[in-house]
């Protein structure tokens, strides 16, 4: 074999190499983004529940707050699951929303959360955050969503009238901006992020994973 041949040898090795560990790697990042458990607890969690939607016993030894975005594609994949997990554990868990609108990628988030907050004053706030997730693709790029969020809220049984004027006072904006506000103070960058007490998980969580989780928190 001469040098030129030699040299096209160690070429093509390499660049096999080099394939491989970014094939590898792309795996890892895939794996890794897919709800990792954060070791530990997060010492900086601090939670102001006032005025925010919840399901489940007050007293409840288990709380699992959920950092959401109703643009967010990841939310509406993960809300499916959840609204199963709620269903099976709501007697012995409470569930805590809090708003999380990521405004520089969702253009609409903001004004969902607070169309979300709207329905919550006549007390329809978790049948309307389905809907919401539901038609997501609908009025995620809506020049001004205002006519369709009124829409989905009398198609959920609310009063569209009161809703409407609710929406227009940007009545609920305050509330959604501090749950804003207290997940940037926590070092939270991405949706959904849940906690369960001070055990933070962010991203998708499957059934299994959920179910591991809530069940080793209440035996605790």
């Amino acid at each position: 074999m001469d040098k030129t041949d030699r040299m096209r040898q160690m070429f093509l090795i390499g660049t096999l190499g080099l394939g491989v560990l970014i094939i590898v790697g792309l795996i890892w990042a895939i794996t890794a983004g897919s709800g990792q458990t954060v070791p530990g607890v997060n010492t900086n969690a601090t939670f102001n529940d006032d005025g925010s939607p919840t399901k489940g016993p007050a007293g409840a030894k288990v709380t699992v707050r959920i950092f959401s975005d109703f643009q967010c594609p990841a939310c509406k994949v993960s809300e499916q699951i959840l609204e199963k997990i709620m269903a099976e554990y709501e007697d012995r868990v409470l569930f805590v929303w809090q708003d999380f609108p990521l405004s520089s990628i969702h253009p609409n988030a903001l004004p969902a959360a607070m169309a979300a907050r709207c329905a919550q004053e006549q007390s329809g706030f978790w049948n309307y955050a389905s809907i919401l997730y539901r038609y997501q693709t609908n009025w995620s790029y809506i020049g001004d969503p205002a006519d369709y969020f009124a829409g989905l809220a009398e198609q959920s049984g609310l009063s569209k009238d009161e809703f409407a004027i609710c929406y227009a006072n940007r009545t609920t904006e305050s509330k959604v901006k501090e749950d804003y506000a207290e997940a940037v103070n926590m070092g939270l960058d991405a949706t959904p992020t849940y906690f369960i007490n001070k055990k933070m998980i962010s991203g998708a969580i499957d059934e299994q994973t959920w179910r591991r989780e809530l069940d080793q928190a209440l035996g605790e």
